[in-house]
């Protein structure tokens, strides 16, 4: 494992980065919570001149990577359009999400006639939008589908790779906006005085941030290691998929916690960017399952299939073999 991405990715996310900066950044997020159209155009737009068109994240190793630093550079500016979808797209233009098994839901199902989706367990149909979205602050783009009766026209072993890589870019996005929160109280509580100096000064304020900081950091090795698993064994990296999604979750409720108590009343204001990431990221923290629901069903995926995870010290052979 490469504990790092390819320098190609890493010049591919900067480059998305400017591009999402030069469309307004956070307040692109803002501004589609206004006129939802621009999810359609502008944004649209941006994401076609960087070549998303042309980005296949199971194509190869380096494509995925690509990919995964793309959902990351969204997610730190809450961009308002369902990028590991879009990514997974086939053939025919349908972007590709994980669903729920009681309702077909999805962030941002209005922006596409029709979607294939699929569950956990790798039950795939096709779903058509309703134009009617749920507009609510924890998901203002969330909408509910209509499931066909037919399912979609792939087999069972490409379903369950589409399901594993949509969690993956999924956790990449969720990722970028945990790293980007901190960046943002750590520029907060540095500027802000209280009894004559920063926060940043005081010892507890360094403690609550330093924490952030390392679970943002391993939760990016974890990530890097589901990449490689998806590379080198897609197929038997359902485990390392759902404990990368319980892992992102944890880590996200923690740091947005933090991050959001360190800006004091402002964090909950959406004049500050802070407010308005932890809002966007919701669907994808919500969306498909909870986090009881991925910590169960990673609970059966290492019953069934076993689990190496990422240190070789842990893995049920390294076990075996000491026992």
């Amino acid at each position: 494992m490469n504990p790092v991405l390819p320098d190609e990715a890493v010049e591919f996310a900067a480059a998305a980065g400017k591009a999402f900066a030069d469309l307004g950044g956070v307040d692109a997020a803002r501004e589609a919570e206004e006129t939802p159209s621009l999810r359609a155009t502008k944004v649209a737009d941006v994401l076609r001149a960087l070549g998303v068109d042309d980005l296949d994240p199971r194509a190869d190793a380096d494509t995925l990577a690509a990919a995964a630093a793309l959902c990351e550079a969204a997610g730190r500016v809450a961009l308002p359009y369902p990028v590991p979808s879009v990514l997974l797209r086939d053939r025919s233009g349908r972007p590709f999400a994980v669903v729920p098994d009681a309702r077909c839901r999805v962030d941002h199902g209005d922006l596409f006639p029709t979607w294939r989706v699929a569950t956990l367990d790798g039950r795939s149909t096709t779903a058509t939008s309703t134009d009617h979205r749920l507009a609510t602050r924890l998901g203002p783009f969330v909408s509910d589908l209509v499931a066909g009766t037919e399912a979609a026209a792939s087999s069972s072993t490409d379903v369950a790779i589409d399901v594993a890589v949509h969690l993956t870019l999924t956790a990449w996005h969720i990722l970028g906006t945990a790293d980007r929160a901190v960046e943002l109280a750590v520029e907060h509580v540095s500027d802000r005085i209280q009894f004559g100096k920063p926060l940043s000064a005081f010892q507890a304020v360094q403690f609550q941030l330093a924490d952030a900081a390392v679970a943002v950091a391993g939760l990016r090795e974890l990530a890097l290691f589901t990449l490689w698993r998806l590379t080198v064994a897609p197929e038997a990296a359902t485990a390392d998929v759902l404990a990368l999604r319980v892992h992102a979750l944890d880590v996200a409720r923690a740091v947005l916690r933090t991050t959001q108590q360190l800006h004091g009343a402002s964090g909950v204001c959406d004049e500050y960017d802070i407010s308005v990431l932890t809002r966007h990221v919701q669907p994808a923290l919500r969306l498909p399952c909870s986090a009881e629901r991925a910590a169960a069903e990673l609970t059966a995926a290492i019953e069934r299939d076993g689990f190496d995870g990422l240190f070789p010290h842990g893995s049920i052979a390294a076990r075996s073999s000491a026992g």
